[in-house]
């Protein structure tokens, strides 16, 4: 297969791109192209940026309303969407002051998508779209190599998260791994993103939205979703629940697959990287 990598440094981390099938000089400026709406993104999403929608919401007051941009406002909307649907085992505002007489289950703030305008409902707002953000820009990227007509492209961020469009020629799809020790396996992916989660690299930073306190999980955990801002979302959900809530989860959302190691060494799948894994080695 001939293919053509890019690089790019940004959310502090690297984010890759390879295309096939597609004359280097054309690929580069698409890859261009696609960077810079990844820097556009990081100056949207992150906390860090302090000019950034994100970090200005969290210096709102309670009951202060501000007006977000369309992209900050899709992370967030993937983001509550992913939380309601763990049951907060992944949180992005879990670091926020809560007010006292708001219930811990709902999001401490309110989100109007019509007008774009959110509204904080707690003494402190911390949201944190680390976790979700990433998968978002790669997503974003993904559609800006579509506009260049690019259809055989795999993206990734720092290893962590993949997202995998057309096959390359006369190949069933780009390849990816997960597992671990003797319980890797590598298989095509297509159309689909794979994310994983582990403490491997930053120790235990994963917190348990729902106890306050670093994930009693040790071993890496996979997520596959159709785009990539839910798989990277999920990975940090799945590290966090049990394995028996992961695979209940997964029996319910049928676009949607887990994997993780288990304490014997094996390899645990469920939902739809099942199929996917039939064709592992």
């Amino acid at each position: 297969m001939h293919a053509h990598t890019y690089r790019h440094e940004a959310m502090a981390t690297y984010f890759e791109i390879v295309v096939a099938d597609q004359v280097g000089s054309y690929a580069q400026q698409a890859a261009a192209a696609a960077f810079r709406e990844l820097d556009r993104l990081e100056s949207e999403l992150s906390r860090f940026v302090a000019s950034s929608d994100i970090a200005r919401a969290n210096r709102l007051a309670r009951g202060e309303t501000l007006l977000i941009g369309e992209d900050a406002a899709q992370c967030l909307l993937v983001a509550i969407d992913v939380s309601l649907a763990t049951v907060r085992a992944f949180d992005p505002a879990y670091a926020s002051e809560r007010a006292s007489d708001e219930p811990a289950d709902i999001p401490p703030f309110t989100l109007d998508l019509a007008t774009h305008r959110l509204t904080s409902r707690a003494q402190r707002l911390h949201l944190d779209l680390g976790a979700v953000g990433k998968g978002y820009a790669l997503d974003a990227m993904a559609d800006v190599l579509r506009e260049w007509e690019i259809g055989a492209a795999c993206l990734n961020t720092g290893g962590s998260t993949v997202l995998a469009l057309e096959a390359p020629p006369a190949e069933p799809g780009w390849p990816v791994g997960l597992g671990e020790g003797s319980a890797y396996r590598t298989f095509p992916l297509v159309n689909a993103a794979l994310s994983g989660s582990g403490i491997a690299v930053k120790g235990a930073h994963l917190v348990d939205p729902r106890l306050g306190r670093p994930a009693s999980r040790t071993r890496r955990v996979w997520s596959l979703a159709p785009v990539a801002a839910q798989a990277d979302a999920l990975s940090t959900a799945f590290f966090v629940m049990t394995d028996a809530e992961t695979a209940a989860f997964c029996a319910t959302h049928e676009t949607v697959g887990a994997a993780f190691t288990t304490r014997s060494g094996e390899l645990s799948v469920h939902g739809a990287l099942r199929a996917c894994l039939a064709t592992a080695r």
